[in-house]
C-alpha cells in the first residue's frame, strides 16, 4: 500500500469523503467537522502522509472531538 493510499484510507476512517478532483489535488471533505483536506496526486511521500495525519488530528482537536 502506498503512502497516498494509506492517507486516503485514514481520511475515510476519520469521516472524510471524496469531494472533487482538482487540477493536481483531490479534495476530501468532512461534513461533520465542516473542513476539507487536499491530497496531492503526484510525488506523495512519507512526509506528506505525516502532514495529512497531523491535519486530521488538528481538525478533530479544533472541533472538540
Amino acid at each position: 500500500m502506498t503512502a497516498r493510499d494509506m492517507a486516503i484510507k485514514e481520511l475515510n476512517e476519520a469521516g472524510y469523503q471524496f469531494g472533487r478532483h482538482g487540477a493536481n489535488h483531490d479534495v476530501y471533505f468532512n461534513p461533520e467537522l465542516k473542513c476539507s483536506i487536499t491530497i496531492k496526486r503526484h510525488k506523495f511521500t512519507e512526509n506528506t502522509l505525516r502532514y495529512i495525519r497531523k491535519e486530521i488530528k488538528q481538525n478533530q482537536r479544533d472541533k472538540g472531538l
